[in-house]
C-alpha cells in the first residue's frame, strides 16, 4: 500500500490487495483497508476472479477441508471469493502474474487524476492484433481466449500454445458457447469443466459454462 504521511495505519493513497478471501478475518482486514484508501485495486487473478484457489469452490467448504487438513478443530475457512464480494473496488489489476500494462494503467491513472483505461476485450482481439493464426480454428486447440480477457498480449496463442484464461473471464462473455464448441471437439465434461475452473470457478461467467454443459 502507498502511505499519505507516513502512517502505517493509513489513510492510503492506493491499496493494492492480492489473494482470494478464504478466511473471515480476512474480511474483516480488507474492509479496514478500504475505508482508510483513497482508492482500491484488486491485483491478480486470485483477488479479481477467485483464482486457483476458487476450484474449491465446486465443491462443499467441509469437504474441501477434510481433503487437505488432517485436524479442523482449528481450521475456519469460508468459501472462497473475490476482493469486490466484500468491498467497492476502483480497478482490476488482472493476471496470474499480473500485467504489467494494467498495473502501470492503474498507478498512473491515480497520478495524473484521470479515470484508468482497462481492456475490456478478449484475448482472441489481441490474437488479431498480433497477426496470430486462430488456435482453435486452425489447430483444434481447445483454447479459452474467446471467453477470457485481454491484457497478456495474447501470449500463449503467440507461442502457437492454447489460452488458459489466467487473466480471468472477459465480462460477459459466452461461456456455455465455448463449452459446447470444446464438447464437439471431443472433449469430456470433466475435461471441460476442468477448462473453465482452472481459474475463475466461483465467477458467474464460467459457472453457468460448466452449469449448461451438466444439462
Amino acid at each position: 500500500m502507498f502511505l499519505r504521511g507516513g502512517n502505517p495505519h493509513g489513510p492510503f493513497d492506493i491499496a493494492l490487495i492480492e489473494g482470494t478471501i478464504t478466511e473471515s478475518w480476512q474480511v474483516d482486514e480488507l474492509k479496514k483497508i478500504r475505508q482508510n484508501s483513497a482508492r482500491l485495486f484488486a491485483i491478480g487473478s486470485c483477488a479479481i476472479d477467485g483464482g486457483i484457489p476458487a476450484i474449491k469452490s465446486t465443491m462443499p467448504e467441509l469437504e474441501a477441508e477434510k481433503k487437505v487438513y488432517k485436524d479442523l478443530s482449528t481450521i475456519h475457512s469460508i468459501r472462497p471469493h473475490s476482493v469486490d464480494a466484500y468491498v467497492k473496488v476502483d480497478g482490476y489489476i488482472r493476471g496470474c502474474p499480473p500485467g504489467e500494462r494494467d498495473l502501470y494503467e492503474a498507478l498512473s491513472s491515480v497520478l495524473t487524476g484521470k479515470k484508468p483505461d482497462f481492456l475490456q476485450y478478449s484475448v482472441c482481439t489481441e490474437c488479431k492484433i498480433n497477426g496470430n493464426t486462430c488456435v482453435l480454428a486452425a489447430y483444434n486447440m481447445p483454447c479459452m481466449g474467446p471467453v477470457t480477457n485481454a491484457g497478456c498480449g495474447a501470449l500463449c496463442p503467440s507461442m502457437n500454445r492454447a489460452c488458459y484464461s489466467c487473466f480471468g473471464p472477459m465480462k460477459q462473455a459466452n461461456g456455455p458457447a465455448l463449452a459446447r464448441k470444446f464438447k464437439l471437439m471431443g472433449l469430456s465434461r470433466d475435461d471441460i469443466a476442468r477448462k473453465f475452473t482452472l481459474f475463475g470457478a466461483d465467477t458467474i461467467e464460467f459457472r453457468r459454462a460448466v452449469e449448461t454443459d451438466e444439462d
